[in-house]
């Protein structure tokens, strides 16, 4: 029973009725690969039309209000990381040296100033003068114990 069933169950197999690379829809073959080329166009980024557009009503930068610097911001936080990096090279247009990425980042920190850096800024004590100033301090101590203690013997305080 065995040998009769064996070959009768590899057959179909044999013959392919059971194959996976059975395509009864023609829509999904490639006869020949395609190769595409992507231009890359102002239309593909419409954040660069749009910056024109915002730089030509507000040509000095420090004349932006908040509101439509919110504005802008909001259609710039749009972006992917990658249009970010490539509007972000892209010069300004209206302001000769200066790229949009630069001219945004002003922006941002004339509205939005991080108070983590200002306190950074902060001039540190050296070494020395830290040295100077326990010096002197230990001094006035040494000197005000001492002019207790004479004032103490002299029976001055009791």
């Amino acid at each position: 029973m065995k040998k009769f069933l064996l070959p009768l169950l590899l057959v179909p197999m044999m013959f392919g009725v059971f194959s996976k690379n059975t395509v009864k829809n023609e829509v999904f073959e490639l006869k020949t690969p395609v190769i595409s080329y992507a231009i890359r166009l102002n239309d593909e980024h419409p954040f660069l039309d749009y910056w024109a557009s915002f730089r030509e009503a507000h040509p000095a930068v420090c004349d932006i209000t908040k509101e439509e610097f919110k504005e802008m911001y909001i259609v710039y936080m749009g972006l992917s990381q990658e249009e970010k990096d490539y509007v972000n090279a892209q010069d300004d247009g209206v302001e000769e040296g200066y790229t949009i990425g630069q001219v945004i980042r002003t922006l941002v920190n004339k509205y939005y100033p991080n108070h983590n850096k200002v306190k950074e800024e902060k001039q540190k004590l050296d070494q020395s003068s830290i040295i100077v100033i326990a010096t002197v301090v230990a001094l006035v101590g040494a000197t005000a114990i001492s002019i207790l203690y004479i004032l103490k013997n002299q029976k001055v305080i009791k």
